[in-house]
């Protein structure tokens, strides 16, 4: 009896509490991206992420025969005729608010894309991405640069530098990369 009374358990106690887990640091980043962006006058845009053709392809200039169109590049949805896919950017997210709202605009489309590559250390099917449009008058590449270094600056610290050199990328003119540098080298 003296051992039943020693383990007893007083149930006037408030219970433990239990771990109720945490945020996947993917959605800690995006929500940190969307708030850093949020703070320099951005509003953030979301769309479907099964797209028809003409938001993922066509409105974006895409010409029927791109290689982004194939069945190599691209997770097309049955039926084919209804030409869907899960979309390979969210530019199509730029499209419809360029359709919704009249300039100026100040948005960022940050979401889930698609893309039928093979699973490897530098590649994966499905990944994250935030796209930027920004519409208004008297907005130059310097504006670009500007914004890409506090983003850079407010995500990796003051000490980081960035670079914005000119790059080719065929569907966009003019077209640079950012090249941002930390610890002392580029990454």
């Amino acid at each position: 009896e003296a051992r039943l009374s020693a383990e007893a358990i007083d149930i006037t106690l408030p219970g433990r509490g239990q771990d109720v887990g945490s945020l996947h640091p993917v959605m800690r980043t995006w929500e940190r991206v969307e708030q850093i962006f949020r703070s320099i006058g951005f509003d953030v845009a979301d769309g479907p992420e099964i797209e028809n053709d003409w938001f993922n392809f066509t409105a974006l200039n895409s010409p029927e025969n791109h290689p982004a169109r194939s069945m190599q590049d691209t997770f097309f949805v049955e039926p084919l005729e209804a030409k869907l896919v899960l979309r390979t950017h969210t530019s199509p997210v730029q499209i419809r608010t360029m359709l919704n709202q009249k300039p100026p605009i100040y948005v960022i489309c940050p979401g889930k894309t698609y893309r039928a590559d093979e699973l490897d250390a530098t590649h994966t099917p499905v990944f994250h991405q935030v796209e930027g449009l920004v519409i208004d008058t008297n907005i130059t590449m310097a504006d670009l640069n500007g914004t890409l270094d506090y983003f850079a600056k407010s995500i990796f610290g003051d000490d980081v530098k960035t670079r914005l050199r000119p790059s080719f990328f065929p569907f966009t003119e003019p077209s640079a990369e950012v090249d941002i540098f930390f610890n002392g080298r580029c990454h």
